[in-house]
């Protein structure tokens, strides 16, 4: 074969590759300029970690660009009041947990929005929360830490948001015990309230893994209906008799109103991502897995915590 064809079809083949030769079924031309993805928690927090993972694994694989931009507050409130208004083009994609929906329209009544303001592209993982304390602190699980409360006339606890404070009001009354919620401005700060001794535990998501791996922390409970993976000798709260979860998925959200064809687009591309070797890699290092509930397992699960939230705080 002549050198100068062979050659200009491998650069071919490359830019095929780069432009993204397993892309999305999308329309012609979408999309024409960058995508937005919107985080509804601080840089440095593990939301925002998966975020931008995926972020970079989408322009790898479709070849776009993707630009991440936090904006924090109210638990993900505020980005997905600014989503719900953004136009239904397919370029804005909002970056939350289920709480974010499920439970903040219910305790605030000033909540613009609903779980059904939204479409779901799917999810990124589920999260693996975990009640867990610094190592040198007179308790080592559940048992002892509620005895130590009881003992000091109560305990600190930092948490991430309010489906944290439920569970532990959901543990101070089970244990007929005091538990002091103490509100942060997310799962990082909340976790350098634990680090710096400002509190006597805190609940985690998924930046605690490291500090548990590293000997710095040790888990006292899980609080998924199940053990987790980093700490199996750490029993769920269902285990030891308190019916009580904290249920939670890193979700992905657009407005209402997308073009069916740009939705199933993204769902693809995020799909995509999800699967990918390098997501898979960030996963292993949370002790954690990939998990897409795709649009309508995602909605569905959604709609399941905000019933259960709705009843709870009698709204």
């Amino acid at each position: 074969m002549n050198k100068r064809i062979f050659e200009t079809i491998v650069l071919g083949m490359t830019a095929m590759t780069a432009t993204g030769a397993y892309a999305a079924t999308c329309p012609d031309g979408f999309p024409e300029k960058p995508i937005q993805m919107l985080v509804g928690y601080g840089a440095g927090g593990g939301t925002d970690a998966i975020a931008r993972a995926l972020a970079a694994e989408i322009e790898e694989s479709q070849g776009w660009t993707v630009i991440v931009d936090n904006k924090p507050g109210a638990g993900g409130g505020v980005m997905s009041a600014m989503l719900m208004n953004m136009k239904p083009d397919g370029y804005a994609i909002g970056v939350g947990a289920t709480g974010t929906v499920a439970l903040n329209p219910y305790e605030n009544n000033d909540t613009p929005y609903t779980y059904e303001s939204f479409d779901y592209l799917g999810t990124a993982m589920q999260i693996n929360y975990g009640l867990v304390a610094l190592v040198d602190r007179p308790y080592q699980n559940l048992e002892e830490f509620i005895a130590y409360a009881k003992e000091n006339n109560g305990a600190t606890i930092a948490v991430g948001g309010k489906s944290q404070e439920i569970l532990v009001d959901q543990m101070a009354k089970h244990y007929d015990v005091n538990l002091i919620a103490v509100p942060s401005k997310g799962a990082a700060d909340a976790l350098q309230s634990t680090l710096g001794g400002h509190v006597d535990a805190t609940t985690q998501g998924t930046q605690h893994v490291q500090q548990i791996k590293a000997g710095a922390m040790n888990q006292l409970a899980s609080l998924t209906d199940a053990r987790v993976p980093y700490a199996p000798d750490s029993p769920s709260l269902v285990e030891v008799g308190l019916d009580a979860t904290i249920e939670g998925q890193t979700i992905f959200m657009i407005p209402k109103g997308v073009d069916p064809a740009i939705k199933t687009c993204l769902e693809e591309a995020l799909d995509e991502a999800v699967n990918s070797e390098s997501y898979g890699e960030l996963m292993t290092r949370l002790e954690n897995e990939p998990l897409n509930l795709g649009p309508q397992g995602t909605a569905d699960r959604i709609a399941k915590n905000a019933m259960f939230y709705k009843t709870y705080l009698g709204k």
